[in-house]
């Protein structure tokens, strides 16, 4: 794999995770290094600043650190934000709670829906309104200019600003009706907010788009999370002050540290889409194209479908986090909560189950030796000898963690009595990874079947600290050709922080039959969005140097009447393409029935020269050196096997391993269970692990 050089400095990519913080640092005409530290939660900033120490680097002087954080997604999840108002039309105080009112799970007797971020008595009105005019530009077939019938008066702001002012809010949300099209009343009072001291949203500078409900949700979340990411970021900057801070998007690029800051809603997922450009590059590596991925971290797995090429293509619909919509750009996941970390447990009608509550960092996996009392997934694989037990230079934390395997055998004999009368604590174990693998399938069953992918033609890049451990399984159970496992797999979240790029997203509602535009008024209209997104690159510093800019646009269509649309890339035959592209994903299509063009959406990303990392040589003689000890360790039987355990780093390329067997390293354990194959493919630094099954005569 390659890493980009940025002006010949060094990049580093960090990634806090529930149980670990991973960081990899990469350069020009040096190996990568990687470093994992225990995850400080109530202060994650000191275990990235720990890490660096680990790395070498202390302070990142001179680097750009590119970091994925959970701050933003854990205070939505917990509710743990700031005091945010919200400014509003009059009426519409209210639309946040009401939001679609579509049920959150159909078949809940007693749906639970999430808390407004923003109490009703901090919705506040003001007096103002436009309507859509009737006017129409000819050859796109845009709306004009709207109609104002009630305008946004100085005294008004000026009342309104008081108003929030003494509710004691340290951030307000400003989301007027028709602002995508008409957003001047809304950025004024915006900037009168700001002038007063509160950190201010402006829904149309986030999402320019009509859908009020989802636009005024995340802007409000935005709002709700400033106070807390910005302390958060403002904090760290004064820690790094000789680094340059960058903070991965949701949607896979790279956003200053300083807009991060005032758009969190834009990084709420921005560890997992560091794990989905980390897969997609090492799937490059090994040549492979559509890939499926699953991240299996500490407290939750993260699974994604990834085409190379797709770009704009490849963002989700109907993102919803916490329960909150979320209306900017993100990659198309599905996260369970169930990961290394999660607890097991027998509920009120004697029903295993397996998360979503978590032993987190602290006190962590029984085996870890932190305090931990009740069994997790990862005490599942240390009970049944799946993990090596014995420590050495080249596995888990460099041999310097060790595992109690008898505490976690106690936590599942209690585990085993609550199941009933004769149950074995290895029963138990492998009770609890067949929940686990399940609870897998259906969340890689959503993203390959539900999405209209044959997953039986899709490789699995499995990654995490523990998607080793459960890559195989789940590859045969869903009839997938191999699965494959990275080099440094349990920090490769990470390292596609390393390779990210810096962008900037635009887009625009069009809301007008796709019949009454042409292909060139669409694409001035798409050269305008790339044109708005270069200038906010290049404001920020980005296309110095050796860097250059790459642009990317489309269109979102649905036919009449749909409420979703497909994204689709301008083209003169743009009708047919939709029709096609409508029966490929749907199995169907309404040839002869009106086409709606909805958004005109573009990227800009900064693309930086490519230079090959420097491959770490073991300088081993003999690959017998790769074989480091065995144990016993139980699969799907009741007898146990001995398993030969292996160090990756001493595998040459073209190695082939069949299961039973333990393939261990520095960052993740990769299991080859009976009647499996692992084959190192590439060279000795970029060479992944493809397993695949072998004949039963094997």
């Amino acid at each position: 794999m390659t890493s980009p050089r940025i002006a010949g400095g060094l990049r580093i990519g960090v990634d806090t995770g529930g149980t670990f913080t991973d960081l990899v640092l990469t350069g020009p005409g040096i190996a990568p290094r990687i470093a994992k530290v225990r995850s400080t939660p109530e202060d994650p900033g000191r275990a990235l600043l720990e890490g660096l120490e680990a790395l070498g680097v202390p302070g990142a002087k001179g680097a750009t650190v590119i970091h994925g954080t959970t701050v933003a997604l854990n205070a939505l999840l917990t509710g743990r934000v700031g005091k945010a108002a919200l400014v509003t039309n009059r009426g519409f105080r209210d639309l946040i709670e009401i939001d679609r009112q579509a049920r959150p799970d159909l078949y809940a007797l007693e749906p639970q829906r999430p808390l407004p971020l923003v109490p009703r008595n901090l919705r506040f009105e003001v007096a103002e309104r436009a309507w859509p005019a009737d006017v129409t530009d000819e050859a796109l077939g845009t709306r004009g200019p709207l109609v104002v019938v009630e305008a946004l008066t100085d005294e008004e702001i000026e009342r309104v600003c008081r108003t929030v002012l003494a509710s004691g809010a340290t951030s307000v949300a400003v989301c007027l009706l028709h602002s995508y099209a008409h957003p001047e009343p809304e950025r004024r009072l915006a900037a009168r907010l700001r002038d007063a001291g509160l950190y201010a949203t402006a829904s149309s500078e986030l999402v320019a788009e009509y859908r009020e409900a989802e636009r005024f949700s995340t802007a409000v979340a935005n709002a709700a999370l400033t106070p807390v990411v910005a302390d958060y970021l403002g904090r760290l900057g004064e820690a790094l002050p000789e680094a340059r801070l960058e903070i991965l998007q949701s949607s896979g690029g790279g956003l200053d540290a300083a807009r991060a800051a005032i758009e969190p809603v834009r990084v709420l997922l921005s560890g997992p889409a560091g794990g989905v450009i980390g897969a997609a590059a090492a799937a490059r590596a090994a040549g492979l194209g559509a890939i499926a991925t699953l991240d299996m971290g500490g407290t939750s797995t993260d699974v994604a479908f990834h085409q190379e090429g797709e770009g704009l293509g490849s963002l989700g619909e109907d993102v919803r986090v916490a329960g909150h919509s979320i209306a900017v750009p993100t990659l198309d996941m599905h996260t369970i909560g169930c990961g290394g970390g999660s607890i097991a447990r027998v509920d009120e009608g004697s029903v295993l189950r397996v998360g979503p509550e978590s032993a987190g960092a602290d006190p962590g996996p029984v085996a870890f030796g932190g305090g931990g009392t009740q069994p997790t997934v990862t005490d599942a694989y240390i009970v049944l000898g799946r993990v090596p037990l014995t420590p050495h230079p080249g596995g888990f934390l460099g041999g310097e963690l060790r595992l109690d395997r008898d505490a976690a055998l106690r936590a599942y004999e209690m585990l085993a009595r609550e199941l009933g009368e004769g149950v074995t604590a290895i029963q138990a174990a492998q009770a609890v990874l067949a929940s686990v693998r399940a609870s897998m399938r259906r969340a890689l069953g959503v993203m390959t079947m539900q999405r209209g992918r044959d997953p039986r033609t899709t490789p699995l890049v499995a990654f995490g600290g523990g998607g080793g451990l459960a890559a195989f399984d789940l590859a045969s159970a869903l009839g997938m050709p191999l699965a494959l496992v990275p080099p440094m797999p349990g920090v490769l979240s990470a390292y596609g922080m390393t390779t990210a790029r810096r962008t900037a997203d635009r887009s625009r509602t069009v809301l007008r039959r796709l019949g009454d535009t042409n292909f060139e008024a669409r694409e001035a209209l798409l050269d305008e969005l790339r044109k708005d997104a270069t200038e906010t690159l290049l404001a920020g510093g980005a296309g110095a140097g050796d860097a250059a800019l790459e642009a990317e646009a489309r269109l979102s269509l649905r036919y009449r009447g749909q409420s979703y649309e497909l994204s689709l890339k301008n083209e003169p035959e743009l009708e047919a393409a939709f029709h096609a592209a409508h029966e490929a994903r749907f199995g169907w299509q309404l040839e002869g029935h009106g086409i709606e063009l909805v958004h005109a959406r573009a990227r800009v990303s900064v693309v930086a020269p490519e230079e090959d990392s420097v491959s770490a040589d073991p300088g081993f003689a003999d690959e017998s050196e790769a074989l480091v000890g065995e144990q016993l360790a139980w699969f799907d039987g009741p007898d146990p096997v001995m398993t030969p355990i292996h160090d990756r780093r001493f595998l040459r390329p073209g190695a082939e391993i069949f299961g039973p067997a333990i393939i261990d390293e520095y960052s993740g354990t990769t299991v080859v269970p009976p009647g499996a194959r692992a084959r190192l493919s590439g060279d000795v630094a970029g060479g992944a692990l493809l397993l695949e099954a072998v004949e039963p005569s094997r």
